[in-house]
């Protein structure tokens, strides 16, 4: 165990001015991390409860497959209870039990029901009702300096303790609230266009950024919103291409599928034709035996960029929504081919069972078995896990988990098709609005932010499709999605209608036209 003064140096000297509950999180978890022994624990078994207990209900939701942190803690604080089981006291069991809970109630449910027994209806209440006069921030921002880590351990656990229980009380906005949002956040895509009526980047229309600000402002009630998105259909027309595609000369899919979503959005009957010839463009770019694949190839059913750039599942997505949107159905021989691909994207060896040699050093990679889904088959941007034989398996992320869900359910897969239930049981029990969940934020605090409105518009449209309600969570709490989602952007939109992602700005989130566009049509899509 790390010496009280090695701790504190792992912390910040002082607490910086106006810090957010996620960055006092942040600063204490990354030091309990240091702390962590190699068998697992934190130090005490109670110790060790409220490290898992604080990493659970942290803004970014931890779960055991985020690594050995969590793992290891898991299953020494269970074999812990066990050796325990004679001698323990009420608030220790208490604990353990909630720590338990908040990771997976159905999977430790006997371990949870005998430590709650041990430890009385009472001291279980206080963690899953805590009464506590000052909210969660407070309650760290008072941590003392000098404070060891067994306090701060207590006091991160009764803030996720009290962060959970608000959780559970979040309302919908009012439909005033939500209409206002919206009206807003129009009005500045429409006051961002440049010269040329359309969305700019140079000083030059972007056709992609246009193509989804368009869809969003046709998501409008209002005849005269929608009015002035129809100039960006008609120039997205002007770019489409003899083979179909539209596009400005880069990104030939990505452009072609975004474009496609606006004019069907439209629902011109003049935009049919066009439609149509850039459906069959997205049909013919398809990995398959067209350009000589075999089901065999890693690839196959795969959509990329265009040219000869590998696959990914977030073009696929992008092109099965285009199709979907314009009219084609689950029968349709491309979302039939795409099932190669996608079940090959999904951590769950029984349907993916192959193993991969990861891009750039060969690497063997294999599937895992936690449902998620990666970018393509045996590559993640959120990183890699190593496995005891020496394997890698590419770690499961958030957008591209929402992203499988939605193409499966476009694919005609049922909610009972066990691929279907793999991806709800990693979405419920990663569910949280305050990262991109999947990626190591105690290693790069900063990287659940990637993507972060993508995974937005990703999650709202994927469970939309799905028609799920809820999501359960595996503390057993059940989330409903579009309350706490339109609650999380109206949070986050500015003064001036827009919304923009300050904490990463990879994938372009750092420009506010494209992810007012990704706001707006995520606050459309919980409707």
């Amino acid at each position: 165990m790390l010496t009280l003064s090695a701790l504190l140096l792992a912390l910040p000297c002082s607490i910086p001015q106006g810090p957010s509950i996620k960055d006092l999180f942040d600063q204490e978890l990354a030091a309990f991390r240091l702390a962590q022994e190699p068998d697992g624990n934190y130090g005490s078994r109670l110790d060790t409860a409220h490290v898992l207990i604080a990493m659970a209900h942290s803004p970014r939701a931890y779960r055991e497959d985020d690594g050995p942190f969590i793992r290891l803690a898991s299953e020494w604080l269970i074999a812990a209870s066990h050796a325990d089981a004679e001698s323990h006291s009420k608030a220790t069991d208490a604990a353990s039990a909630f720590a338990l809970h908040s990771l997976d109630t159905e999977r430790y449910a006997k371990t949870i029901q005998r430590l709650k027994k041990q430890a009385g209806e009472e001291a279980w209440l206080a963690w899953v009702n805590p009464q506590s006069e000052k909210p969660a921030i407070d309650l760290l921002q008072e941590l003392p300096p000098v404070a060891g880590l067994r306090l701060r351990a207590e006091t991160c656990a009764q803030a996720g303790a009290l962060l959970a229980k608000v959780r559970k009380t979040i309302q919908a906005p009012t439909a005033d609230s939500l209409l206002m949002a919206q009206k807003k956040g129009n009005q500045f895509l429409l006051e961002s266009r440049g010269e040329s009526g359309l969305w700019e980047i140079f000083g030059h229309p972007e056709p992609g950024i246009s193509a989804l600000a368009a869809r969003a402002l046709l998501a409008s009630d209002s005849q005269e919103v929608q009015n002035a998105a129809y100039q960006t259909l008609d120039f997205l027309k002007t770019l489409q291409k003899e083979d179909g595609s539209i596009h400005g000369g880069r990104l030939p899919v990505y452009v072609t599928s975004v474009a496609m979503m606006a004019l069907a959005a439209g629902e011109r009957a003049q935009d049919q034709d066009a439609l149509g010839h850039a459906a069959n463009f997205l049909r013919a770019t398809q990995s398959d035996e067209g350009e000589s694949y075999s089901e065999n190839d890693r690839y196959y059913g795969g959509i990329g960029y265009g040219g000869d750039l590998r696959p990914d599942l977030s073009n696929l997505q992008y092109a099965l929504q285009a199709l979907h949107d314009s009219g084609a159905t689950s029968e349709d021989p491309a979302f039939q081919r795409a099932l190669v691909f996608l079940q090959r994207s999904q951590n769950r060896s029984e349907s993916n069972p192959k193993t991969y040699k990861k891009i750039g050093t060969g690497e063997e990679v294999r599937a895992g078995n936690d449902g998620g889904a990666t970018y393509m088959p045996g590559d993640s941007p959120a990183g890699y896990v190593r496995l005891d034989d020496g394997s890698l398996v590419a770690r499961s992320y958030g957008s591209m988990t929402y992203a499988l869900l939605k193409c499966y359910i476009f694919a005609g897969l049922q909610p009972e098709d066990p691929r279907v239930e793999a991806v709800v049981q990693w979405l419920g029990h990663h569910w949280t609005l305050e990262v991109n969940p999947g990626f190591d934020t105690l290693r790069d605090p900063r990287a659940g932010f990637q993507g972060l409105y993508y995974y937005y518009l990703s999650l709202a449209e994927a469970l939309s499709a799905a028609k799920l309600e809820t999501i359960e969570g595996s503390d057993g709490q059940s989330h409903n999605w579009r309350a706490e989602l339109q609650t999380q952007l109206l949070k986050f939109q500015n003064e001036d209608g827009s919304w923009v992602n300050d904490q990463a700005e990879r994938w372009w989130e750092g420009n506010p036209v494209l992810c007012t566009a990704y706001a707006l049509s995520a606050l459309a899509a919980t409707k």
